[in-house]
Parts: structure tokens; C-alpha cells; sequence
């Protein structure tokens, strides 16, 4: 197929955190894939016009660039992926694409119960295979290093470290530095993002690419994953497998953070077996290669599914 993707900015190969790069460089194994940007979106609708494509995929998330998207989804049509639900005008995009694709089954049923008469899918996050601490067996670091790949929450983080009572040479918080430096130094990453409105969950998974521990907070996303309660240290989850993340309830976040941040400093043993079934089940479930597979279905069916008219924008 002949896709034109348009989102905010051009995709970033070295951006871990970019997880578009690797999808597009995956679908474009099979797929003619252009990209177009906030500011390029004048030359998508000339070689629309001049040669349509066969379905333009518009990556929504809620920014200035969503605006410039408008007009053009009502008159083209398309697929949209949608980075987040707190958009202003939801609904009428939903109702003027052929699919909506979302991240997490939960999200999907919500949309699929309010617009029952469009198609929602779901496709995978997939995140490149990354770098990441190699603690040595039997020695411990000193101090264990917690690391947060974006800045949005640190005050949170601070508040739970001193509640946690630990000095400065068990435990550091490695805050305000680019996410390659973290992936690096980090032995723990924290990632608790809110409020959440069905963003996907591409901190935590390349925390698990890279084999590192990961603490997140309790979304619709997250709910389904193998995790370890930092109340009880019980595992929660709906199936069997080896807990890959410490999961901290938002109702009880700052007590929850202290006492995962408390455990995790001092046993090794905890991170070890967290770090390596979370590199294992982002292998199994979190690769680029698992999105291009999703997206592969996806592009397949919107193909064949009729446009929306301009009366819904």
C-alpha cells in the first residue's frame, strides 16, 4: 500500500521513546510509506489530489498540530492513531475515519461502546531493543540509582524518596537529564504519568527493552500486566506470568512509591528477576515487529472500509 503518515514532527530513529520511528521503519519492509509533518501538510494535499494515496494515517495526539489534521480528515478521510483521548473534538474524528487504533482492549471497548457504528483497533506498541544497566551479580551498586524518563512528575518522586527515609549513598533520583542518560545509569526507572487518557505506555516498555526494572502507575493500560503490589509484594494480574513491573496504586501514589522505592534499593535479587521477565515479555509482546503485525491487519481492513463524509467535522 501507499500510506502517508502525517504527524507532528519527523520521526527520530535515536529517540528510544519514539516509538513511531520503529513502526513506520517496520511497515515500510511492505508498505510505500511518506511522512508528512506539521510542516509539510501542504504538500500532502497536492500529491493527494495529484495521486491519492491509498490511505493517509493521521497521528493524533493533543497538540497545535492536531488542528492542521482537522481539515483534512474531513475532507480525505483516513486512519487515525490516537496518542491520547483528551482531544477537543474526539468524537467527530473518530466519526470521519475509517479506524480509530488505540493501544490498550479497554480503551478500544470504551470507543467502540460510545461510536458503535465506526471501526476501533488495537494495536501493539513496539519499541526498539535498547541498552540498559547491567548490575553485577552479588555486588551491589552503590546507591541504586532510580531513574524517570520524563520530568512531568519529579516533585512526586522527591516527596516519595524522602518519605522513604533513605540516604543519600543507598538510593539516588536521576531527574531533568535526557532519557539516554537515564536507560544508562538508571538501576530502577519510575514511570507514573496522570492524569492518563488512554496515552500508551512507551515509558515502561522501554524500561522493559532494556532489562531494567520498572515502576508504573495503575491505568486501564497497565492493568492487564503481570505486577508486583508494592502494599503487599503480592502479585496481581490475570494470568500467571512472572510479575515484569512493580504497579503502585494512583489512590495511595506517594506511600505507594516510598515502599516500592524502599524494597527495590535494597534487594537485588528483586530487581534481577523483575528486569529479566520484563525483557522477556516486551520480546514476546513489545516489539516493532509486534506493532507492524497489528498495524498489517489494521491496514488491510481500513482499506476496504468505506470514508466518512465531511458532515461529521
Amino acid at each position: 500500500m501507499r500510506l502517508a503518515w502525517l504527524r507532528a514532527d519527523a520521526p527520530r530513529a535515536t529517540d528510544p521513546l519514539d516509538d513511531t520511528a520503529a513502526l513506520v521503519d517496520a511497515l515500510r519492509l511492505h508498505h510505500d510509506v511518506q511522512l508528512f509533518t506539521h510542516d509539510t501538510v501542504g504538500d500532502f494535499s497536492a500529491q493527494h489530489e495529484r495521486t491519492p494515496f491509498d490511505l493517509p494515517v493521521y497521528e493524533l495526539d493533543n497538540t497545535p498540530a492536531h488542528a492542521s489534521w482537522r481539515p483534512l480528515l474531513s475532507c480525505y478521510g483516513g486512519g487515525l492513531m490516537l496518542r491520547t483521548l483528551a482531544l477537543p473534538d474526539l468524537g467527530a474524528a473518530v466519526m470521519a475515519s475509517r479506524v480509530s487504533v488505540v493501544s490498550c482492549l479497554a480503551v478500544a471497548d470504551d470507543l467502540r461502546a460510545r461510536y458503535p457504528e465506526r471501526r476501533v483497533s488495537v494495536a501493539a506498541v513496539g519499541v526498539r531493543d535498547v541498552q540498559g544497566v547491567k548490575e553485577v551479580q552479588g555486588v551491589r551498586p552503590s546507591p541504586v540509582v532510580f531513574g524517570t524518563l520524563s520530568g512531568g512528575r519529579n516533585d512526586l518522586l522527591r516527596r516519595a524518596f524522602d518519605r522513604a527515609g533513605l540516604c543519600d549513598d543507598s538510593a539516588a533520583l536521576l531527574a531533568d537529564v535526557p532519557p539516554e542518560q537515564v536507560l544508562r545509569e538508571a538501576h530502577v526507572i519510575v514511570s507514573v504519568p496522570w492524569p492518563w487518557s488512554g496515552e500508551p505506555a512507551t515509558e515502561a516498555l522501554v524500561a522493559m527493552a532494556a532489562g531494567t526494572p520498572v515502576v508504573v502507575i495503575e491505568t486501564t493500560g497497565t492493568a492487564d500486566w503481570p505486577a508486583l503490589n508494592p502494599q503487599s509484594w503480592q502479585r496481581r494480574g490475570p494470568t500467571g506470568e512472572a510479575p515484569i513491573v512493580v504497579s503502585v496504586d494512583p489512590l495511595d501514589e506517594e506511600h505507594s512509591l516510598a515502599l516500592a522505592i524502599g524494597r527495590l534499593s535494597t534487594d537485588a535479587a528483586l530487581r534481577a528477576g523483575l528486569g529479566r521477565a520484563a525483557k522477556e515479555w516486551w520480546r514476546t509482546h513489545a516489539t516493532p515487529a509486534h506493532a507492524a503485525a497489528d498495524w498489517e491487519q489494521i491496514l488491510s481492513e481500513a482499506a476496504q472500509a468505506p470514508a466518512m463524509g465531511p458532515q461529521y467535522l
